[in-house]
């Protein structure tokens, strides 16, 4: 394998196939993935007429995170993707990354809700006690 990106889809040695950005990490002999989703087969039935694809699925869910590591082990087999299939994978990514960034919790500013030092406070305080 060589040092450079390229969107792919692996087959696990868990049966499961997903597809990302992947890069092989040669030093530590292990696959970075970038932004992966699960392929699961979709069927649909329209009366007589049964149409059977694919759909891409988020791999990791309860995280904001979009980098894994998998250890060559676990990996049966890689193919390079192009064409029809990484369109659709982009657009499932635009669809994702846009959904993602609506669910982020907004954080707020390290000063917000900031309104003076504890020892200032304290003092002018004080300063009201002593003159009433």
């Amino acid at each position: 394998m060589n040092n450079q990106e390229f969107l792919a889809t692996l087959k696990l040695v868990s049966g499961e196939e997903i597809i990302g950005t992947v890069l092989y990490l040669e030093d530590e002999d292990k696959v970075l993935i970038e932004n992966p989703f699960k392929v699961e087969l979709s069927k649909h039935k329209k009366g007589q007429l049964e149409i059977v694809g694919f759909v891409f699925k988020e791999w990791v869910m309860a995280t904001f995170d979009n980098m894994y590591i998998l250890s060559r082990e676990h990996i049966i087999t890689i193919t390079e993707v192009d064409g029809p299939i990484l369109d659709f994978y982009n657009k499932n990514l635009a669809k994702v990354s846009s959904q993602k960034q609506l669910n982020k919790p907004n954080k707020l500013p390290r000063k917000s809700g900031y309104l003076g030092s504890i020892t200032d406070t304290k003092k002018s305080l004080e300063d009201i006690f002593n003159k009433s």
